[in-house]
């Protein structure tokens, strides 16, 4: 019986919405109930097997994130998101046992600690310290129980891969991306290779086992993007088993660098405003998703903060928030397939914060604009006037407010999305020599107006000359109003 293992919910949902429902119920026979995998992945099926799982789910994230540069939030947040859609698709059938890491560089003991919390048995992965690796290989200490947390004594089985990638042995690729040679059996046909491919996969197992303290062998028979044709891998993989078989005589790891001078440090800073536009956008979706909590809000909402969740998920996959390696990035809505090598190009930069972008946009109001107005008219007092319109500076950094610059009278409205009263100060672009602020009370603020620096670099006639300093005190999950008034002087 072969069971195919999927990670990564983002693409799987990619597929499901990208297909018919004969398909989507295909999918679901083979998660809940069986038939073989192949049925679901290629033209023909030539096997029926009556068990249930035949495709199991391991990791369910959204993404697998980075652990180095992911706020906890987001990974709990990607993480949430992708495990509820195989709730919703596959229900208890769909959820995942095996926490599946295998591609980021280096992992932290704060990740496999929230797996172990969230109830995964084991976690794999495969990049380890080259230095590490070795002395792992020669202690066979490649899988071991991992002490996650000495406060909760949690702990999870976990395993680092025998070879330095992911993918099945050397020779063994049997893929429509690989050149290896398929598994010729046949003796009356030219390339017959049955006898040297079997003594070649044997030897490999052997060696394999000789790093391990059990007698279980992971042998990965898959990579990124394969099984395009399923039946080309099925067909030699039945061959293997076959054979083998048949005949008797057979039988805190971050820190990562794959070699000598070769550390991949380095991302943990790098690209920093692209970072901050991922916690900026971060911020904002724990804001929404709470606004939208609080007021029950409905489909429409529900629906924009999805856009927004889904893209900051997009946004911790260790190949986005690094920035780093080889990409291959699938456009979702023209289905155009990007790729870049080496060091990430400009054009898979962009498409990552265009992303981020076009989550918080929708024509000139951006989609969490839209949620916090929903929730401020949905909340304000009925038999009253409806709120003022609300906006959000976007450059804030830059001292640039253009919504607030020709108002005589303006809002500002603080949200504490914490679980504690927030008492501190908020800087708003002031385009005025004098300001009068009343709180919620209606009562006058003592407030601080300073000048902004004039760098020439940011000469623009938007730039506001001054920050207005505002002291605040916000309830736990609360809001809270403060009238601007520049007709009076601070």
């Amino acid at each position: 019986m072969f069971r195919f293992s999927f990670a990564e919910t983002g693409f799987l949902w990619r597929w499901y919405n990208g297909h018919s429902d004969f398909e989507k119920h295909k999918l679901q026979k083979l998660v809940k109930t069986g038939t073989s995998p192949e049925s679901l992945f290629s033209l023909y099926a030539y096997h029926s097997f009556p068990f249930p799982g035949q495709i199991e789910m391991i990791g369910g994230g959204w993404v697998q994130n980075d652990e180095a540069a992911c706020h906890y939030v987001d990974i709990v947040d990607q993480m949430t998101l992708g495990l509820k859609k195989l709730d919703q698709l596959f229900g208890e059938c769909g959820r995942p046992k095996v926490a599946w890491q295998i591609d980021p560089f280096g992992h932290s003991k704060e990740q496999a600690n929230l797996f172990a919390m969230m109830g995964f048995t084991s976690l794999f992965f495969a990049r380890i310290h080259y230095l590490e690796k070795e002395a792992r290989l020669n202690n066979k200490s490649l899988e071991f129980i991992w002490n996650t947390s000495e406060d909760l004594k949690t702990q999870i089985l976990t395993g680092a891969f025998y070879q330095d990638n992911y993918g099945p042995p050397e020779g063994f690729c049997f893929d429509a991306l690989c050149g290896d040679d398929p598994i010729m059996d046949d003796p009356e046909m030219e390339g017959f290779n049955l006898d040297e491919k079997i003594a070649a996969f044997v030897e490999h197992v052997r060696k394999q086992a000789s790093f391990l303290r059990s007698s279980h062998v992971m042998l990965l028979m898959g990579s990124d993007f394969q099984y395009t044709n399923a039946n080309t891998w099925y067909t030699n993989l039945d061959k293997l088993i076959r054979y083998v078989n048949g005949n008797v005589s057979f039988y805190k790891l971050l820190r990562y660098a794959s070699s000598n001078r070769s550390y991949w440090t380095g991302y943990f800073t790098s690209r920093p405003t692209f970072k901050g536009m991922i916690r900026e956008a971060s911020s904002l979706l724990q804001l929404c998703k709470q606004l939208d909590a609080l007021a029950d809000l409905g489909p429409a909402d529900d629906a924009d903060v999805e856009t927004m969740a889904r893209a900051s998920a997009l946004a911790q996959h260790h190949d986005a928030v690094t920035l780093v390696r080889n990409f291959t990035l699938f456009h979702e809505s023209t289905s155009v397939l990007f790729s870049s090598r080496g060091t990430a190009k400009e054009n898979v930069t962009r498409d990552y914060e265009r992303r981020l972008a076009v989550a918080t946009k929708e024509g000139e109001v951006s989609k969490r604009e839209v949620v916090i107005n929903d929730y401020l008219k949905k909340i304000y007092p009925k038999g009253t006037s409806k709120p003022p319109r609300h906006f959000i500076c976007p450059l804030l950094n830059e001292t640039i407010c253009n919504v607030i610059k020709d108002e005589p009278t303006f809002a500002v409205t603080v949200f504490n999305s914490n679980a504690k009263q927030y008492s501190g100060f908020v800087t708003v672009p002031y385009y005025s020599k004098q300001a009068m602020v009343m709180n919620p009370k209606g009562e006058r603020v003592a407030v601080q107006l300073m000048k902004t620096f004039q760098v020439s670099s940011m000469d623009t006639a938007a730039r506001a000359p001054y920050e207005l300093v505002i002291p605040v005190q916000i309830a736990p999950l609360g809001y809270a109003t403060y009238i601007v008034d520049n007709s009076t002087s601070v």
